[in-house]
């Protein structure tokens, strides 16, 4: 009897000190990747569980009305792979103000639904009003932007546009679309409560800009995982790259026209969210 006694105490001793290793080596690889500026408090929010990693949840609508937040940008700015980002991060679909069969057949099963079974709802309509209590606005740079967009007018969401095909349309779309996209911006900065992400930042340090995601996220008491967002981050809706520079599709006049309207975009979002990190002039061509 003693023998078995001490033999359980033995074993529940080892699996307690076993249980131990493996929490602590959990710990110092779920916190390796993430940059050593964001606080403590924000490190350790980033990996809160929600359907841990390789067990995600699949993108589903959401149990409960959740608040109907914005995902605002200009068209072509990545708001499809910033959608995706922010299902693989949650568990939850996004919606949109549209309608693209292509993309609710296609991992998006949200697409058309703007209301609270949703975690944020894709627009490229100017603000108006109270519709929504929060917004996240990404922001891209005009030159990548309104080429991505001629593309998506002129093909599709993954289609490529041959050089052959720029031609008078291309000419005075960039004119144009300069006032589009100031009106945009101007609309959103009188907004309350907008979290500012970058399209360049996602790219380039994307772990930093999920944990920005996720805590503006949470104050909504929307949780999610950052683990599952990386397992799965690219997404499928990509253009090929044509391989030619930016600079080979603007002309002078345009350029100097969008060069100004950088200028003007930097000012707009310092005098609403202080300086600016990104370096914006690096846009300029």
């Amino acid at each position: 009897m003693f023998r078995k006694t001490s033999l359980k105490r033995n074993f529940k001793f080892v699996l307690l000190a076993l249980m131990t290793i493996f929490a602590v080596d959990f710990l110092l690889t779920a916190t390796e990747g993430l940059p050593k500026s964001i606080p403590s408090s924000v490190r350790s929010l980033a990996f809160s569980r929600n359907g841990s990693a390789p067990n995600c949840p699949s993108v589903r609508l959401s149990s409960k009305v959740l608040p109907n937040i914005a995902l605002v940008s200009y068209p072509g700015s990545g708001n499809t792979w910033t959608r995706h980002l922010i299902q693989q991060l949650t568990g939850i679909a996004t919606g949109s103000v549209y309608i693209d069969e292509a993309l609710r057949l296609n991992g998006f099963p949200g697409e058309s639904l703007s209301n609270g079974s949703v975690v944020a709802v894709k627009t490229h309509e100017y603000y108006e009003g109270k519709r929504y209590t929060r917004a996240i606005l990404l922001i891209r740079n005009p030159y990548e932007a309104f080429l991505s967009l001629f593309k998506l007018i002129k093909s599709n969401h993954t289609g490529e546009l041959t050089v052959d095909k720029y031609g008078k349309d291309w000419d005075e779309f960039a004119f144009k679309e300069i006032d589009h996209y100031h009106k945009l911006l101007a609309s959103w900065m009188k907004h309350r409560d907008v979290l500012l992400i970058f399209y360049d930042a996602l790219k380039q340090n994307l772990t930093q800009e999920l944990v920005k995601i996720k805590a503006f996220l949470g104050e909504s008491d929307i949780a999610g995982d950052i683990r599952c967002a990386m397992i799965n981050s690219a997404g499928t809706f990509h253009r090929k790259k044509i391989g030619l520079t930016l600079d080979f599709f603007y002309s002078k006049k345009q350029i100097k026209s969008v060069n100004m309207f950088i200028d003007q975009m930097r000012k707009m979002l310092e005098d609403r969210f202080g300086k600016i990190t990104v370096d914006m002039d690096a846009w300029k061509l």
